[in-house]
């Protein structure tokens, strides 16, 4: 059975004799529902780019269009070698961009961070309550 955010949303639960804390199965479904729910919206944008790229390899195969540079045009016959040739260079390319963030100073991205995040109010310290001793007034 397919499951969807609303399906999780509206699950009920009977209770029982020393059953479980309906506040933190409560706090704990909202958790997974918003995760759910992104992976479903992920998984929808990856069914799009894929169906994209799908479409790119057609018109590719057909000859229409442009040629990819490099070894993926040659390798266009055979799927598995263009699967293979644009897994490499998303690799090469997220490598890439690991060393780029790895490089970035430290301090840099503290400050970018402090920068950008919404500042709280400082709290305040207690004041102190001042009074006479009980027997000064004696």
């Amino acid at each position: 059975m397919p499951l969807n955010p609303q399906d999780i949303v509206r699950k009920e639960f009977r209770e029982a004799l020393r059953g479980y804390n309906q506040a933190d199965v409560d706090l704990f479904l909202d958790e997974v529902v918003e995760e759910f729910t992104k992976l479903a919206e992920d998984n929808q944008k990856m069914k799009v780019r894929i169906a994209a790229l799908q479409q790119e390899v057609a018109r590719l195969r057909e000859g229409r269009g442009p040629p990819a540079p490099g070894p993926v045009h040659a390798a266009t016959d055979d799927p598995q070698r263009v699967e293979n040739e644009v897994r490499a260079r998303v690799r090469r390319f997220l490598e890439e961009q690991i060393k780029q963030l790895e490089a970035a100073t430290p301090s840099a991205t503290v400050q970018k961070i402090e920068r950008d995040a919404p500042q709280a109010p400082a709290p305040e310290a207690p004041v102190a309550e001042q009074r006479e001793p009980f027997w000064a007034g004696e």
